[in-house]
């Protein structure tokens, strides 16, 4: 017993340590935000290059932001940085902050006062290119450096450390001479590693859809008023054009290795803006837009910027090509890329490079190009070299049974690409619903990584392998959202120039021709299908592209007709295909909210081609009154449209012919019908396409009927028929039964005394018991 009890108590000693614990510990405070928490902005970078006749300091403005909820006090900023890049296997890590920048670090420069919680402050911080002793750079030969800000302070109560930190790449391509350590050290010219490079850029000019579906003659309806503040001078896409044209006009040499590629559904979007169009808030109520003005001087400045020079138009809506023929949607992508062209044509009314596409992230797979091969015409496409089998490939390729490829480098758009994984220059994310944040420095990457390619030669790989040649062409593709505003679209533009008149760079047309060397296997990396459009969007796309096709075949060209069904379905179809921009591209939940959007308008749309419904209850008065209905059509076109009223237990309605309603108006409909009981009761009304697609919803029809119908008729005549033949059979049964009274006086005995006469029978007569019948006595009957 004394050993089960040493046990029952060490059980208990083992339970109580965890129990204990556990009521000691005090439930979790909610998470009230970081206590110490400093952002960092940069405004500006001088020099973005630095060169012979370049200052001799570094200088950074910023803005430092205290949005924790502590004091911080002793801030100081400085400039460092690592050593110089050799390989691009060390411009890879740099881009994803994992180059050291500790080689040389400077004295801080300190910001005075404390920063209390929400307040900001604006700071300037400059180091000697070549300066050393602890106040510059150290820089003593030309390369392409990682360039840290680094913001130290103390907040209230804790001890000194980094509260913020912003890297960048720093190119060097020669040194100005300067006084170091007291002597005059001499100018360092570039060093170059054989002739200039051929240089092709593409110039995205590319936004998230922003319209809802629509028809002509209706105002244009868009889902917000962000591109109203990107056209207006300042704007992102207004700074894209700007920055074009003054930066690399028409006819200048950098402008001959510049191709712009558009999205036709932001020039369409732009094209309606200027006419007028309105805002459909979160909760549907409509707001008028204010971008119009904006708009229109935004493409007219496109317009002139872009004549006679090289473009290219991307798939409308920047449609993801590859979603769509692996979602069974081969005859859409290839409609979305020829569409776009038209578009884009039609609207900037300049030649295009029609043969090439650029598609979403520079991977395709053999089954999209299959697709396209027929009504796109391809002669060339620009691919990613991660897009095809095998490394080390740069310039034209042959593809195995099909067009030719350029090779863009991976590594310049992984520079040109904000995001986590690589960070911009600022560090900023990309945006959660929009295109990418845009700051002053979001290009100061791609500069950096331009600069180490133009310097640095051999292949353009993202493995930095050596190429062919070293003629091999550098193209520089940025994603097509590109999150660059004006300030770093000039800054760029600016440092290809500069390339190029130090002979480092020599532009090159965007060409597709040429290739060279063993036929190359298209390759679809793993990540480019992890952010593919979902299937399931892809899937509500064609569904949406299905009702609109049903809706067009009931259309009807009528001679003299204002709108044609073509203007109206084939820009209606291709507006179906923002739901799959590559825009959404790992971001499922906004393109899933797109297709909403438009299935919400097209059921608009199809909802104005209905049964009216009447102020009140029909009312007849006899059994084969008819129905009058009126059909309408919100369209701009003609439709041929069939009338269908499911008949019920009260009603029978005879089929109805095929009916044509005009454009904008309405018909009377008469409709047959027979009543079958009298009362009141609901019917549904559906108007159909001739080939038995519904357009609008059901219209609910009331019907009071005072008459009686035929089915109500008969019967009462069969019930009446009826009663006749029971009465009938009754009255003969009595006759045949002979009950009637005796015709005249009988002779006898007169009646006993049992046979007096008793009460009433049942028929009323005195009723005579048989055994006295023979002796009862003859009552006479008297008549008075």
């Amino acid at each position: 017993m004394r050993a089960v009890a040493t046990l029952v108590a060490i059980a208990l000693l083992m339970l109580a340590g965890p129990l204990a614990g556990q009521a000691l510990a005090a439930p979790a405070e909610p998470d009230a935000g970081p206590a110490v928490s400093v952002d960092l902005a940069l405004d500006q970078l001088t020099p973005r290059i630095a060169t012979l006749d370049g200052p001799t300091f570094v200088t950074v403005t910023g803005t430092i932001r205290n949005s924790g909820a502590l004091p911080v006090s002793q801030l100081g900023v400085r400039l460092q940085r690592g050593d110089a890049l050799r390989t691009a296997s060390d411009v890879e890590s740099a881009l994803a902050g994992r180059a050291g920048t500790d080689t040389v670090t400077p004295a801080f420069v300190d910001v005075p006062g404390t920063l209390a919680p929400g307040d900001t402050v604006h700071f300037s911080v400059e180091a000697p290119l070549r300066g050393t002793g602890g106040s510059g750079l150290a820089i003593d030969r030309p390369g392409t450096y990682p360039l840290l800000v680094n913001v130290n302070g103390e907040p209230d109560g804790q001890p000194r450390a980094r509260l913020a930190a912003t890297r960048m790449l720093l190119p060097v391509l020669s040194l100005p001479a300067d006084a170091v350590d007291g002597a005059l050290e001499p100018a360092v010219p570039a060093t170059t590693t054989g002739p200039a490079r051929p240089f092709t850029m593409l110039y995205p000019i590319v936004d998230v859809p922003h319209r809802l579906p629509g028809v002509p003659g209706e105002t244009t309806t868009l889902t917000d008023d962000d591109l109203a503040r990107s056209f207006a001078p300042g704007g992102r896409l207004d700074g894209l054009v700007s920055a074009l044209a003054q930066r690399a006009p028409s006819g200048s040499a950098l402008r001959s290795g510049i191709c712009v590629a558009v999205d036709p559904d932001l020039l369409q979007t732009a094209e309606a803006m200027a006419e007028g169009y309105q805002v459909r808030g979160a909760g549907g109520a409509l707001t008028p837009g204010s971008g119009a003005d904006a708009a229109r001087q935004w493409l007219a400045a496109l317009t002139s910027t872009v004549r006679g020079s090289c473009v290219v138009a991307l798939p409308f809506a920047d449609a993801d090509l590859v979603a769509l023929a692996r979602g069974g949607q081969g005859t859409t992508a290839a409609e979305a890329v020829t569409g776009g062209r038209d578009v884009a044509a039609d609207i900037l009314d300049t030649p295009l490079q029609t043969g090439i596409l650029w598609p979403a992230d520079g991977v395709v797979d053999d089954e999209t190009v299959d697709a396209l091969a027929g009504s796109a015409r391809l002669t060339g496409l620009v691919l990613s070299a991660d897009g095809i089998a095998g490394s080390g490939r740069s310039g034209v390729v042959p593809l195995r049974e099909g067009p030719s490829a350029l090779l863009t480098d991976p590594l310049l758009t992984a520079a040109a690409t904000p995001g986590t994984d690589v960070p911009t220059g600022s560090g900023a994310p990309v945006a959660s619903s929009a295109v990418p944040v845009s700051t002053p420095l979001s290009t100061q990457d791609t500069i950096g990584t331009l600069a180490f390619r133009a310097t640095s030669g051999g292949s353009a790989s993202a493995a930095g392998t050596s190429g062919t040649s070293g003629q091999a062409p550098l193209v520089l593709a940025p994603p097509h959202l590109w999150g660059a505003d004006g300030a770093g679209a000039d800054a760029l533009l600016s440092a290809a120039s500069l390339l190029v008149d130090n002979g480092l760079l020599v532009p090159r047309p965007l060409s597709a021709t040429g290739a060279t060397g063993r036929d190359a296997t298209l390759l679809y990396p793993l990540q480019a299908g992890g952010d593919e459009i979902p299937a399931t969007t892809v899937d509500r796309v064609g569904a949406l592209i299905a009702d609109v096709d049903s809706m067009s075949a009931a259309a009807i060209e009528e001679p003299g007709a204002d709108v044609t069904p073509a203007a109206v379905f084939d820009p209606l179809r291709r507006s179906m295909l923002r739901p799959v921009s590559a825009s959404w591209r790992g971001r499922p939940a906004l393109a899933a909210t797109a297709a909403d959007l438009s299935a919400i308008r097209l059921d608009e749309l199809r909802g104005t081609v209905r049964v009216l419904e009447p102020p009140g209850p029909y009312s007849l008065g006899t059994s084969d009154a008819p129905l009058l209905l009126t059909v309408s059509n919100g369209l701009p076109v003609a439709l041929d449209v069939r009338v269908v009223i499911a008949s019920t237990a009260g009603l029978q309605v005879s089929p109805i012919p095929d009916q044509r309603v005009p454009p904008l108006g309405r018909i009377q409909v008469r409709v047959s019908a027979q009543v079958v009981r009298a009362g009141q009761f609901a019917v549904d009304a559906i108007v159909q396409t001739p080939k038995g697609d519904i357009l609008g919803p059901p219209t609910r029809l009331q019907v009071r009927s005072t008459a009686y119908g035929t089915v109500t008729v008969w019967l009462t005549v069969i019930a009446g028929g009826l009663l006749v033949l029971l009465v009938a059979r009754r009255i003969l049964r009595r006759v045949k039964g002979g009950s009637g009274p005796p015709s005249g006086p009988r002779t006898g005995a007169p009646p006993g005394p049992g046979d007096l006469p008793g009460p009433p029978g049942p028929v009323g007569r005195t009723p005579v018991r048989p055994e006295h019948a023979a002796t009862a006595p003859t009552v006479p009957i008297r008549s008075d």
